[in-house]
């Protein structure tokens, strides 16, 4: 899901919250959602309202405020998948946004695309294990802060790239980042399930595991929702192993038995493949993974993304074209 982006010189703090609540719980045109489903995920806002801007909520309290007469909104993502999205607006002393703009805007989605998963492996290497405790949050119906634990403050100043939701009273005075106010919103939203599982890359801890619960029993306090904080753990960055690398569902499982050790005499019985199946499905992994073996592939994936507080960081790997990959029979 969209758990927010880099605020910074983006909004006045004190639009900061109407424009998080529009973007997750009330709604608006071109949401990163409805482009992901389109054939060309980018969206201008004056077209998807015909015209009437007055129709859109983003448009009449935060776009014509700041002076902006249009908004454009691009989604970034290859055959792999969705890796980030640009917004941009233009304001109402200049030209609006016209069909070559767009066409532009078009031809940025697959190259930006690619280079923010080859993105995300970099900085997936370049992580390292925190000792911090999770830290908890309880919300009101409003997403005003009534409870933390004591790691909580810590773990929103890393999440907050600038201007969080500014939190009432209540004594403990944190802001709400927006991957936080994300989460906690798509609970309480119509028809949500009662739990959600997000994450995103923080300043300091790399990628970070954000749990949302909605609170339906009555509770001693006036909170509505339960957000945990805490750094992601194996499950999420084989998730982004797999989708950055574009291992396919096969693959993935393969690669999961090869780094439990399994022969390939033990994966072709567990997936219930041929043997030498199993060594083409190797060889494709291989290559989109830039190694030639399976020894290079379990010491590749372990030093660059399971334990890189102990080995050096890399940058994201190169495909290597000379060698014919081998799959390694052991």
């Amino acid at each position: 899901m969209n758990t927010g982006g880099d605020y910074r010189d983006g909004l006045p703090s004190a639009m900061m919250p109407r424009m998080l609540d529009i973007e997750y719980r009330e709604g608006d045109a071109n949401d990163l959602s409805d482009l992901a489903a389109r054939p060309t995920p980018v969206g201008l806002l004056s077209r998807e309202m015909s015209g009437n801007l007055d129709l859109s909520p983003r448009y009449r309290d935060i776009m014509r405020p700041l002076g902006f007469r249009d908004e454009l909104r691009v989604l970034l993502r290859d055959r792999h998948g969705a890796w980030g999205a640009l917004v941009m607006g233009r304001g109402d002393d200049v030209p609006p946004f016209g069909s070559s703009d767009l066409a532009v805007a078009a031809s940025l989605v697959q190259p930006l695309g690619a280079a923010l998963r080859r993105l995300h492996l970099t900085r997936l290497a370049e992580e390292s294990a925190s000792a911090v405790a999770p830290g908890l949050a309880l919300l009101d119906g409003d997403h005003q802060v009534v409870h933390v634990t004591p790691t909580v403050a810590m773990w929103f100043d890393d999440l907050a790239h600038a201007n969080g939701v500014p939190s009432g009273g209540h004594g403990h005075g944190h802001g709400l980042p927006p991957a936080v106010y994300a989460v906690a919103a798509a609970v309480q939203a119509p028809g949500a399930a009662a739990s959600h599982t997000s994450w995103m890359h923080s300043r300091r801890h790399g990628r970070v595991r954000l749990h949302a619960w909605r609170l339906d029993e009555p509770t001693t306090t006036s909170a509505r929702t339960a957000v945990v904080v805490e750094q992601a753990g194996p499950a999420e960055h084989i998730a982004l192993i797999v989708a950055a690398y574009g291992l396919t569902p096969r693959e993935r499982d393969i690669t999961a038995l090869v780094l439990r050790g399994q022969s390939t005499a033990d994966i072709s019985r567990n997936v219930g493949l041929s043997p030498y199946t199993v060594q083409d499905h190797l060889k494709a992994v291989f290559n989109k993974t830039g190694v030639r073996s399976r020894r290079d592939l379990v010491a590749a994936l372990f030093a660059r993304h399971y334990s890189p507080d102990v080995a050096p960081a890399v940058s994201a790997p190169q495909r290597r074209t000379p060698s014919r990959p081998t799959a390694e029979s052991g």
